[in-house]
């Protein structure tokens, strides 16, 4: 039975598991049968595959992130009213703190200084933002259309404390163990939550940022109004002089960043050489296998750019947005960050966050082809034929696959495994230098 074969006989197992219309799976199927006979697809294919290498060579060296969906998928940006940080805030006691009732409520619920809070209520609403409103969900409601944006920048440095919370519960040494400080940097630390969280529990800490014009601004100003000690560096961490040396960290973060680097081997390959023996890094990125992904990737919302290869998935977000502008870098399955690590004689594995509800993952395949019916009728007639075609033989194979690992885990009773690997939408490995 030919490949092509094999994927519609998955594709029809799909149109039965996941309730796909017959309509939508009659078409999906023409679809690739006629992208099989197409002979500009063919004779494209060898000069595709020559053009990557040399526009990643034309590309910039470091690719900034995106302001759009700036949060790590299924990371949560709110979490209650900030509890114990009454130091933290002292620490700032000094300077001219410009009160209102929006910056208390503000405050009181993301744990951070009112200077910082009214920048960045500047920045995103701008300087006539509302003074008058004591509640934070109001708020938020008020300001829905930069709600996302909000949400993730005030919450910066809830995030790094529960950075440290999930180190520890995956078992890393977080514990000063000498008269030293222990060392740690964060890779594209953005508003510094990290850092000053890291600060906060001991650390000598250090952030690196490559936008010096809007993050690193914003997250200058938040350590400032920290108090804290933590140094923040304006730069592009893969350049020759920035960060420099090897076995200088006992802790290395890198958060939802990796994708925008333009060279994402040289990124880990680094991260590596900079951890002290029996050091430990976290490297967290979107989960290329994520239904929920495919459906809309995290930076762009477009259906199916992470099946795509970076070459690709540039020209159709191109054609998708109408603009040139792509801030992403390929996307890799999980495996491949594990097997990048330890190819540097590191141990790497992936790690997953147990405190996330389980997923309904009939549903989530449900949803997936009924975005993919969706994207059929509108979204698809943004792209040229030929790229129309490539992304639906893109998820063809990209089905293919997961209904045979779908099977296969339900035959062993072991679907929160598939859930893992193809529902959680973000990939985070550890790993670790071994000692000495």
């Amino acid at each position: 039975m030919t490949p092509l074969k094999n994927q519609e006989t998955e594709l029809r197992k799909a149109e039965q598991d996941a309730a796909l219309g017959g309509h939508e799976a009659a078409e999906l199927r023409r679809l690739i049968a006629e992208l099989q006979g197409s002979l500009s697809w063919r004779i494209t294919a060898p000069l595709r595959f020559l053009s990557k290498p040399l526009f990643r060579a034309m590309a910039p060296k470091t690719v900034p992130p995106t302001e759009i969906g700036l949060g790590p998928a299924g990371e949560p940006v709110t979490s209650g009213p900030a509890q114990n940080h009454g130091a933290e805030m002292a620490q700032t006691g000094a300077i001219d703190n410009p009160a209102s009732p929006t910056l208390d409520a503000v405050c009181n619920w993301y744990g951070i200084h009112p200077r910082f809070a009214h920048a960045v209520l500047q920045t995103y609403v701008g300087a006539d933002y509302d003074r008058n409103i004591g509640d934070i969900h109001k708020l938020l409601d008020r300001y829905e259309p930069f709600r996302v944006n909000l949400e993730y920048v005030l919450s910066t440095n809830a995030r790094g404390r529960t950075m440290i919370q999930r180190l520890a519960g995956w078992g890393v040494s977080l514990e000063q163990d000498g008269q030293n400080p222990k060392t740690y940097l964060d890779i594209g630390c953005a508003y510094a939550g990290f850092p000053i969280a890291f600060a906060n529990h001991g650390y000598d800490a250090m952030g690196i940022e490559l936008s010096g014009e809007l993050y690193g601004r914003l997250g200058k100003l938040n350590l400032e109004a920290s108090g804290c000690q933590a140094k923040m560096q304006i730069g592009d961490f893969l350049s020759d002089d920035m960060v420099t040396g090897e076995r200088k960290f006992d802790l290395i973060t890198c958060n939802d960043v990796i994708e925008h680097v333009s060279d994402p081997t040289a990124c880990l390959h680094k991260i590596c050489r900079l951890l002290k023996a029996g050091g430990a890094a976290y490297v967290a990125s979107p989960n290329k296998l994520s239904i929920p992904n495919v459906r809309a990737d995290v930076h762009f919302q477009c259906f199916g750019l992470t099946l795509l290869d970076y070459f690709r998935a540039r020209a159709a977000h191109a054609m998708y947005s109408g603009s040139p502008n792509y801030e992403v870098s390929d996307f890799y399955e999980p495996e491949w960050y594990v097997n990048t690590a330890r190819s540097t004689g590191a141990e790497a594995e992936i790690v997953y966050d147990d405190s996330a509800s389980a997923s309904d993952v009939p549903t989530a395949i449900a949803m997936l082809y009924a975005s993919f019916s969706e994207w059929n009728r509108s979204g698809s007639q943004k792209l040229d034929p030929l790229m129309r075609h490539e992304l639906t033989l893109e998820l063809a194979k990209y089905s293919a696959r997961m209904f045979q690992e779908y099977s296969r885990h339900i035959a062993h009773n072991s679907i929160g495994q598939f859930a893992r690997k193809w529902i959680d939408p973000l990939t985070r490995i550890l790993i670790r230098k071994p000692p000495a």
